[in-house]
Formats: structure tokens, sequence, C-alpha cells
């Protein structure tokens, strides 16, 4: 017969295992939120011409806007977690509340991602060979895009790895917060940096990221859309009586597409020697 016997507590309280379920990167394409329809289209408008004299008639010549049509392919994207009522009863924490907060970050993701894909069909990069992160390379792609008529208006972003962030970091004008926004001890915690006119992210959804081959993005608002389904994300969550399950639904409609190609500049990046 033993002489003592143990007892284990289990934490009510659940913890949010690490994974990405944010979406940081909507805020830096143009949006639009559509009440019907499969496809959204997105106008852009440029004059494509010079000021003219009068002409030897005595008459001012006409001219005419380029306009430009891109249309966007609505998506519907979904997450539907479902648990027994006895795996909820038997199970520890919140269940539940678990499903929701878990389907939420799914989607959230999922924004980013589309997102990403439509920063990746853009064609122009600083290098064809990765590098690591330095003023030299922004320093080329903010000239790049200046000298194609990129407004610099305050609206580029530019959304890094974690190792290229690192690299930029060793710059004291870009982690000092003398010549930053973005201060910790005044806003909380930094996710966004301003430097040399750009907004600054560190995403952890970039193509090839830890790799030799990671891609960093530059980019102006109005050079990706992003459409939606208006009433935003879908949240809902019910009980199954024939069945004994709970569910959680989170449903978003919506689709990303590049817009201007001379508005996203694609860095390459060397993530190994700090990914290994």
């Amino acid at each position: 017969m033993a002489d003592a016997a143990y007892a284990t507590m289990y934490r009510s309280e659940w913890i949010k295992g690490f994974e990405r379920d944010q979406a940081l990167l909507r805020s830096t394409v143009t949006t639009e939120a559509i009440f019907n329809g499969r496809e959204a289209v997105f106008l852009v408008a440029t004059t494509n011409r010079e000021a003219v004299t009068r002409g030897p008639n005595g008459l001012i010549p006409a001219s005419t806007d380029d306009l430009n049509q891109y249309t966007l392919t609505i998506e519907e994207k979904h997450d539907l977690p479902q648990k027994t009522r006895f795996n909820i009863f038997v199970g520890q924490s919140d269940q539940r509340a678990i499903m929701q907060a878990n389907s939420r970050g799914v989607i959230n993701r999922d924004v980013d991602n589309e997102i990403i894909d439509a920063l990746e069909t853009g064609t122009l990069q600083v290098s064809a060979v990765a590098d690591t992160m330095g003023k030299g390379l922004v320093n080329k792609a903010i000239t790049m895009m200046v000298n194609a008529n990129i407004p610099f208006d305050g609206r580029i972003t530019g959304v890094l790895t974690p190792a290229a962030w690192a690299y930029l970091s060793d710059i004291p004008q870009f982690a000092s917060q003398d010549y930053v926004r973005g201060r910790p001890m005044e806003e909380g915690p930094v996710t966004r940096m301003r430097w040399m006119g750009i907004d600054w992210t560190m995403h952890s959804g970039l193509p090839g990221i830890g790799t030799a081959s990671a891609s960093c993005f530059i980019y102006h608002k109005s050079a990706v859309g992003h459409a939606y389904a208006s009433g935003d994300i879908q949240a809902l969550s019910g009980y199954n009586e024939e069945q004994d399950y709970s569910w959680t639904r989170t449903t978003l409609y919506h689709g990303a597409k590049l817009l201007q190609n001379t508005g996203v500049i694609e860095i390459l990046h060397d993530d190994s020697a700090l990914s290994a």
C-alpha cells in the first residue's frame, strides 16, 4: 500500500502555441469591400503624356487618359474545427475558446498569404543574386522606385525576413529610437519602424525564409489590390445536437492581385547564416 497519493493539477488557462496568426499586411495594400460578385475590378489611371503647346491652327490638341483595368477573382476560404462534447468535457482548458481563437488565426494567415502571393508575381529585383541586407540594397530599391515615378508619399512598405531585419538593425539609424518611429516605451511592442520614408515590418511568412534565397519586398500601397466580401470575416460557432459536437467556422471571401508591377521591388536575401 502506498504511503502517499500525489495530485496532478492541470492549468485551466490555455497557452497559445507559436504560429503566425495575424494579418500584418492588409493595411499596406489597396483594399476594397464588395457586396456581391465573383470578381472585383481595380482601375489604374495614368496620363502617359506630356504638356503640349497650341497647334498651328490655334487649337489645343486634345488628349486622353491611359486607363487599365485589373480583375481580381474572389475565392472562398474557410476553417472548420469540430470537437465532440465528450472531448470538450474531458479536455483541459476551454476547448471551445481554443477552437475559436485558432480558427481566426488560420484565416488571418491566409490574408497575408494572398498578398504575398501577389507580391511574388512582380518581376523587378534589386539583384538576381541573394545578398545580406544593408543600406546599399535599400538605397538601390528606393532609387529604382523613384526612377519609375513611384511617389515617395509615406505609403511605401518594406517587409523583411527576421534575418534581414536583424542585419538592418546593425545600422544605427535604423535601430535607434532617435531616428525611427516605434518607440517601445511610448507605443508598446515594436511591430513597425519608419526609416528612410518606408514603413518596415518583419514577417515570418515570406518565400524562402531561412534559406540562402529568401524574398523581401519593398512596395507601394497602390501596387497591390486586396478585395474582400463586405462584412469582412464571418466567425460563427454552434452545437450539433444529433451528433453531439461543437463547431467553429471562420470564413472570408477574398483575393489579392498585383496592379502595378513597377511598384514592387523584390530583394533576394541570404538568411542562411543567421538561420542555421
